[in-house]
């Protein structure tokens, strides 16, 4: 998965299952909901992105077929845990900074993003919630 920290824009590349080396943007909502049905099966952090980027690039309602509407608390990556331990590298590269920024740099990125990506702007829980997380272990040290 690709996030551009300008736009908001999301995009990436299946990296295993059936629709392995297609980009995102080339699948159809049908092959984007059978790709959710794969990730919900195998990588539960993979369906909340891929719900994420969903929620981010479709307008109509795709949570009203897909698999297992109303079996994870309506389908919302929200409802689900941050995944798991990040580590520092992982929350350098959410913010999209180099290692050794300084604690403004951290707030400043940690700001311009939640413009973007926070759930009141269109955004998902689960990403707000990483970048939150992101933020939270960079200023810990």
């Amino acid at each position: 998965m690709r996030l551009d920290h300008d736009s908001g824009r999301m995009g990436g590349e299946v990296l295993r299952g059936r629709f392995q080396g297609r980009m995102l943007d080339d699948l159809g909502l049908e092959e984007l909901l059978d790709l959710l049905r794969e990730c919900r099966d195998a990588d539960s952090q993979s369906a909340a992105i891929l719900e994420a980027y969903l929620d981010r690039t479709r307008e109509e309602d795709w949570r009203a077929g897909a698999p297992g509407a109303g079996e994870h608390g309506g389908g919302s990556a929200g409802s689900r845990g941050t995944g798991g331990a990040m580590t520092r590298e992982e929350a350098y590269e959410v913010l999209g900074l180099q290692p050794g920024a300084s604690e403004g740099e951290i707030k400043d990125a940690h700001r311009r993003l939640m413009l973007k990506m926070h759930p009141d702007q269109g955004g998902s829980t689960y990403l707000a919630a990483k970048i939150n997380q992101a933020k939270d272990l960079l200023l810990r040290s």
